[in-house]
């Protein structure tokens, strides 16, 4: 129920609440829905922190404070000193949000304003009145206080609620009741630098141009508890390599005598060093020094998709042709299925326009298999802050998602997922080529 908990909350703040809570705070409608948009994600990130015997402390004292979470009564009523109206928060509100929040209360409710540049007492009361509408959202409007469904609930939607908070809010540093939610450094893909790129010394002599043969390679296909490459005979393709180029010498460099022929400048002539260099994309599959061979799969609908041999839609559709419904459902959930064209812009989840083909792929393999359900993965590797990694990983998940359900397939998605670097396999300082591995986006069949 990845975002119900959070929707269902604020819309207690309709536009009537909203209205008369700005009238009452003398303050713009707009900056009353700022602040209410963050209030609910950092209070339930306050609720999912305590757990255990904490979380059924506030629960029993929310139960007594809130009762049957009516809500009408806070949208009905006028602000004043009983606690009962929709902009007071002083009173009742103001007890229970600072058991919510504990010592942290005050520095929390002015970290908040200084970043909406709201004051204090303006982000308390918004808090105060944000209280039963998220307790009415947890325990579905007061019918279910039971403490290990609710500790459940917050649990799954941990990564939801710091995903729902603003960048560079800071709350980490405020406690670990907040640490999820401490966005400070982007994460910013680190380009191989051009020393490290390996060159292919040219011949001797000026050589037309080279296109290098294509050959298969096996995706990476990987599980949580271990990532490993599966890989083909690449046939004796590498072998007829040095035997092309040295034919290529003998044909063209000795027979010219070194010597430009038709007066071409010799940089035009050049081995294309950049082509012949790893092929990597920037969410995480290492193509290796090869070109792979582009196929055309047929769908048993007849509807002909381009891929490439190996892939994830051609390894998709043998997995779905198989028997995997009698696999048990603790296998499917490690067997994931990792994109490997699918690039994102650098440090966001926008992709790009080369890679909505593959979107367009794993849709056409869907629609022809009704009764699969897939889960998305997002992954990152380990440089970088590690709150911003969860969530730039759940935001390119949920991207993928989006899609899948704009195509009309939302009930095909089983849930999107952002799992940061928690499953990278290579050290923060591990070279490039092996950090590129861990940032990906996968898929698995439930």
């Amino acid at each position: 129920m990845e975002n119900n908990l959070l929707d269902s909350a604020k819309s207690f703040f309709n536009e009537e609440v909203v209205s008369r809570l700005a009238s009452t705070l003398g303050e713009d409608k707009e900056n009353i829905k700022k602040g209410a948009d963050v209030s609910v994600p950092a209070l339930f990130l306050g609720l999912q922190s305590e757990g255990g015997s904490g979380l059924g402390t506030i629960l029993d004292k929310a139960k007594r404070y809130f009762g049957d979470l009516d809500l009408s009564k806070w949208t009905n009523g006028d602000a004043d000193d009983t606690g009962e109206g929709a902009s007071s928060a002083d009173g009742q509100h103001g007890d229970m949000l600072q058991t919510v929040l504990g010592s942290k209360s005050t520095t929390v409710v002015d970290t908040i304003s200084g970043f909406l540049g709201l004051n204090s007492a303006t982000v308390q009361k918004v808090m105060g009145v944000a209280l039963p509408a998220v307790f009415s959202s947890l325990t579905n409007k007061g019918t279910n206080w039971d403490l290990s469904s609710i500790t459940n609930l917050l649990n799954e939607n941990k990564s939801n609620f710091a995903a729902a908070l603003p960048a560079g809010m800071g709350l980490g540093a405020f406690g670990t009741a907040f640490s999820n939610a401490d966005v400070k450094v982007p994460h910013v893909e680190t380009p191989i630098p051009p020393s490290e790129i390996p060159l292919m010394e040219p011949p001797a002599a000026t050589l037309p141009p080279v296109t290098p043969p294509v050959v298969k390679e096996e995706p990476v296909v990987h599980t949580r508890e271990a990532i490993k490459e599966v890989r083909r005979s690449n046939g004796i393709w590498w072998l007829l390599i040095p035997l092309v180029l040295i034919a290529l010498w003998f044909l063209f460099g000795k027979s010219c005598g070194g010597n430009n022929m038709g007066g071409a400048d010799s940089t035009d002539n050049m081995i294309d060093t950049q082509s012949m260099t790893s092929a990597v994309d920037t969410q995480g599959v290492n193509l290796g020094n090869a070109v792979r061979n582009e196929v055309v799969l047929k769908l048993s609908n007849g509807e002909d998709i381009n891929a490439y041999a190996n892939g994830i839609e051609d390894n998709l559709i043998k997995f779905l042709q198989s028997d995997y419904k009698s696999l048990p459902e603790s296998e499917l959930k490690n067997k994931w299925f990792d994109f490997d064209n699918l690039n994102f812009e650098t440090g966001t989840a926008k992709v790009l326009p080369e890679s909505k083909g593959q979107l367009d792929n794993l849709a056409a393999i869907l629609k022809v298999f009704p009764e699969a359900k897939v889960k998305i993965g997002g992954y990152t590797d380990k440089t970088g802050d590690e709150s911003f990694n969860k969530k730039l990983s759940l935001e390119r998940a949920n991207t993928v998602k989006a899609f899948l359900e704009e195509q009309g397939l939302g009930s095909q998605v089983a849930g999107a997922e952002g799992y940061g670097s928690e499953f990278a396999a290579y050290a923060a300082n591990a070279p490039e080529s092996d950090r590129i591995k861990d940032r990906r986006v996968s898929v698995s069949v439930r």
